[in-house]
């Protein structure tokens, strides 16, 4: 893995709203065919760090690149044209749609988020063509093809976010930054979640970033894990390392989390 190339690299970033750091001088680097893990207490940084990288929020101080490329200034729809897609906490989905449905806008919204695409009538017919068969991989893919005629509203809450999944998965990223992907998840649920987040990996040869507080899934699958504490880096390491160290224990006291049962 330390031999494989980088893909997402931060270089002290830094975000501040008004007198308030949020992020400080945070640097990492993410490699080819790795899933990396994000985590830290309550108000750690976290989400914010996710809308440093996709765009959302313009970094105060610092860069971040993609694949030796600059995406600090490229906004949401610029970053995700380099290919990096994000999944959120909630279940986001079109519930008055069917899976099918839901899938083929996740696959026409990764064709088209390129403006200029909008106005190329030839690339958005051959989009909404090649969107059939990706919708119908993607769902076998996810075990959600038995469902393909429902609404997505009527799901229950897990296949609601493994259906999220599926939307950014038929967007054809080549890095997902998924956020909390277990998130109202029963236990059940967070390991079927955990092995799909590996499949992906595995199958489809996506990187991977998250933000979890399940920390017991993050050092199950993760091959490197990233600790935010207060916006600034405190520890990056393997899971074994990680579960040992004597800041991050200290760092979750309080927290509803033990480090040494996961």
């Amino acid at each position: 893995m330390t031999d494989n190339p980088i893909m997402l690299e931060l270089s002290g970033v830094t975000k501040q709203f008004g007198g308030l750091t949020a992020i400080g001088d945070v640097s990492f680097s993410t490699r080819k065919g790795e899933i990396f893990g994000i985590i830290g207490p309550n108000g750690a940084g976290k989400s914010t760090l996710f809308n440093l990288i996709t765009g959302t929020f313009p970094a105060t101080k610092g860069n971040i690149t993609y694949k030796g490329e600059s995406i600090s200034k490229l906004g949401p729809e610029g970053v995700a044209a380099k290919g990096i897609i994000r999944t959120f906490q909630s279940a986001t989905v079109f519930g008055n749609k069917s899976l099918q449905e839901n899938i083929r806008l996740g696959y026409l919204f990764g064709q088209l988020s390129v403006p200029r695409r909008f106005a190329d009538r030839s690339l958005l017919s051959s989009a909404r063509e090649m969107a059939e068969t990706v919708t119908d991989d993607v769902l076998s893919f996810c075990g959600l093809a038995d469902d393909r005629h429902r609404m997505a509203g009527e799901l229950a809450y897990g296949v609601q976010k493994t259906l999220g999944v599926a939307m950014a998965i038929a967007a054809g990223p080549t890095q997902m930054l998924m956020d909390e992907p277990a998130a109202g998840l029963n236990p059940v649920e967070t390991r079927e979640m955990g092995e799909l987040i590996r499949r992906i990996r595995a199958e489809r040869g996506i990187d991977v970033v998250l933000v979890e507080h399940d920390v017991g899934m993050v050092t199950r699958i993760c091959d490197r894990i990233l600790v935010l504490d207060r916006g600034k880096v405190l520890a990056i390491d393997v899971p074994e390392v990680i579960q040992k160290h004597p800041d991050v224990i200290e760092a979750y006291l309080g927290a509803d989390i033990d480090l040494h049962q996961v």
